[in-house]
């Protein structure tokens, strides 16, 4: 939920739980280093610090040591293969222990409930590391700071996380704390793990348009009939109430709507959207009907948000549509550069204007 998100776009990152245990250990995460680029013994620092969390400091020197090692002889790789010898960490063998007592129902539950969860936990690990690749990317190097009991409460949790676009949101949670220790509250962590897919996707789609990082224009703006708006704006109407109960935003309504007022600074109105900045030509003041987003919705939402210039234009027409923008004839979308001015301001760079009075293709 930084463009689109596919699996042809991804790192090659996997985390392989049906490999040979060694020691302790029951899963193997020699893929992951392989498939982002391990060179020379080390691999990227947020992928290393991941690593600890999950594995913890043995096991992750484990994978930044080389690992050309291979098994001390034909023999004994056959022999690990069989179960008839056991592999420890320092390349020592001996012969695997005796066949353990014939399987009850109750020892195959565990070990099937055991299974379950560590994959579970290994797949949310996988989509951190995903995120946390392009972070790598990026140049930046990983902060001080990051809460163990907030490392260890979302273990926790993931490993009950099946299904694939959660697992994209807890894995997405934990890169976000990694790249900025503290951003996400353990409080939001307890609203998280009661989200279900649909309700990840409904908020998904609501952060899509949220300005100022805190408000979502109301959904009467843009059209007088449930159908329209979803027509328009793709937000599930049914499941803004559920969002509400969840705590991350305020749902429409007379009591909750919020009138907030855009005056203009030498005839101009700046809002923000993400990585781009709106700006609007205005004689006078704007006075939006819009909605706010919740402590905890704010949270999640500048984490699991994927702004493109492509909904960034589409935002700025549905705004354009809107009765409270009638005095405005275009909004500039800039994109912000990353580099602060020596007047203390974001530089911000020029990507398009949407007109009005153009179609789509011609304003774009």
């Amino acid at each position: 939920m930084t463009g689109k998100d596919t699996p042809e776009n991804r790192v090659n990152v996997q985390f392989d739980v049906n490999a040979v245990k060694l020691a302790d250990v029951s899963c193997d995460m020699t893929p992951l280093a392989e498939g982002l680029g391990k060179t020379a013994g080390a691999i990227p620092r947020f992928i290393h610090r991941l690593c600890v969390l999950i594995f913890g400091d043995a096991y992750t020197d484990r994978i930044c040591r080389d690992m050309k090692k291979q098994a001390q002889a034909e023999y004994e790789s056959e022999a690990i293969r069989k179960g008839t010898l056991r592999l420890f960490a320092d390349g020592s063998t001996v012969p695997a222990a005796p066949c353990p007592p014939a399987a009850t129902p109750a020892r195959m539950a565990r070990r099937h409930k055991k299974d379950v969860e560590t994959g579970n936990l290994l797949a949310c690990a996988a989509e951190a590391a995903h995120v946390l690749a392009a972070i790598e990317a990026s140049g930046r190097t990983p902060p001080p700071g990051l809460s163990e009991t907030f490392v260890n409460r979302w273990k926790n949790e993931a490993q009950f996380v099946s299904e694939n676009e959660l697992r994209h949101l807890w894995g997405t949670i934990l890169a976000g704390e990694i790249a900025a220790p503290g951003s996400v509250s353990l409080k939001t962590l307890d609203i998280v793990k009661t989200v279900s897919k649909e309700d990840a996707d409904a908020f998904a789609s609501l952060c899509d348009h949220v300005l100022d990082g805190d408000c979502y224009l109301a959904p009467t703006v843009y059209a007088a009939t449930p159908e329209g708006i979803q027509e328009k704006t793709g937000y599930c109407l049914e499941r803004l109430d559920t969002l509400e109960e969840l705590g991350f935003i305020q749902a429409p309504s007379p009591l909750a709507l919020d009138k907030r007022r855009l005056i203009p600074e030498n005839g101009t109105v700046w809002l923000d959207y993400g990585p781009f900045s709106f700006c609007l030509k205005s004689p006078a003041e704007i006075r939006l009907s819009m909605n706010l987003l919740k402590p905890a919705g704010k949270e999640l939402c500048r984490i699991v948000r994927q702004v493109t210039l492509q909904k960034a234009e589409h935002l700025a027409r549905l705004m354009l549509d809107y009765d409270e923008f009638r005095e405005t004839d275009a909004i500039a979308i800039y994109e912000k550069t990353g580099t602060t001015r020596t007047d203390g301001r974001q530089e911000l760079v020029l990507k398009t204007a949407i007109d009005r009075k153009k179609p789509p293709e011609a304003a774009c």
